[in-house]
């Protein structure tokens, strides 16, 4: 008995271990078909490089605004090695563009500007764009906060939309795409810039981007078909980048607006051609253009005698400004919009 017991109990011993294998693998078993089902659910996403590299600056188009003493363009020009990526096959489209994923939109994040400027455009950089035949579609410019879940892009804040078609010759005549925001905006913190993807089929656009680099900290986000954002250095493997989509920022001088019931400016928005209605008096009216940054860009004085008459602003850039008319004892100020 004394020698027989041990060897029972090493039995039962080995039996038990057995069990527990048995179900340490049926569990382990189960773990991995989970694990395989999630896998299936998210799909990796792989890109490549495209093999294109961008050799020279693009140039601004005429009438764009130009940078001065009051504006900048953020992260303009951007530094290191500019491309684009596609995915890889079976998926199809771009990392920085339209894709098969199904993206929403593409964003860059900004850290806060200082106090006194305002965001009153954008300089983009496409790579790529195509419509399909009699598309007329716009593609949104925006800027959004990050009141999103842990920093995340939230609300839209400000936008201005831009014909696909003027892209595609931006593109073919090696141009900057440059936009204006109606209002200017004032960001109080951290925000994004990004663009809202065309999501008729045919219609696509990509953004320059600069070539992944592992030290490299990427700023480039997007939002999924599901309107989730995601940091794109985390959603594509090795691909710390940022986007050529920038802010333009200028400082603002505040010029307020001060309605006169006989004076009136028209059209608004206008091409370049504005109709000037005023008052009456016995000397002069003077008449003073104003950028949204404060600076007195035109000015000119007309007899008191003529209260109807039109000036041609066509001279300069897109953009909002303030026409002031005045004379020793009255005046009207008013915002106007030149596209």
């Amino acid at each position: 008995m004394r020698i027989f017991m041990p060897k029972l109990k090493i039995n039962i011993d080995i039996f038990k271990i057995n069990k527990m294998k048995k179900i340490f693998l049926m569990v382990a078993m189960g773990f991995l078909v989970t694990f395989g089902v999630q896998a299936q659910e998210t799909p990796t996403r792989k890109s490549r490089p495209s093999g294109v590299v961008r050799t020279k600056l693009l140039s601004a188009k005429p009438n764009a605004r130009q940078k001065d003493g009051t504006c900048d363009t953020l992260r303009f020009p951007m530094g290191g090695i500019i491309t684009y990526y596609t995915i890889s096959p079976p998926d199809a489209g771009y990392v920085t563009g339209n894709n098969s994923y199904g993206d929403k939109a593409k964003a860059e994040f900004y850290t806060a500007i200082g106090s006194g400027l305002a965001i009153t455009g954008f300089v983009a950089e496409f790579a790529i764009a195509r419509s399909i035949s009699n598309s007329n579609a716009n593609i949104t410019f925006g800027i959004w906060d990050n009141t999103g879940a842990n920093g995340k892009p939230g609300i839209m804040k400000a936008s201005a939309t831009y014909p696909l078609s003027y892209i595609i010759e931006d593109i073919q005549k090696n141009w900057l795409t440059t936009l204006n925001l109606v209002e200017p905006y004032v960001p109080t913190g951290p925000f994004y810039v990004g663009i809202v993807l065309p999501q008729t089929p045919g219609d696509t656009v990509a953004l320059w981007c600069r070539k992944h680099e592992p030290a490299y900290v990427g700023t480039a986000w997007e939002q999924w078909n599901d309107n989730t954002w995601h940091d794109i250095s985390v959603s594509w493997p090795n691909m710390n980048t940022s986007m050529l989509l920038h802010p333009i920022v200028c400082q603002i001088v505040g010029i307020d607006e001060v309605p006169d019931p006989q004076a009136s400016i028209s059209p608004n928005p206008s091409n370049g051609i504005v109709n000037i209605k005023t008052w009456r008096n016995k000397t002069v009216i003077n008449l003073e253009v104003y950028s949204i940054s404060g600076s007195k860009v035109y000015a000119k004085s007309y007899p008191g005698t003529v209260n109807n008459f039109n000036i041609d602003l066509g001279f300069l850039p897109q953009g909002v400004y303030v026409i002031r008319l005045f004379d020793e004892s009255r005046q009207h100020s008013q915002k106007i919009l030149l596209k």
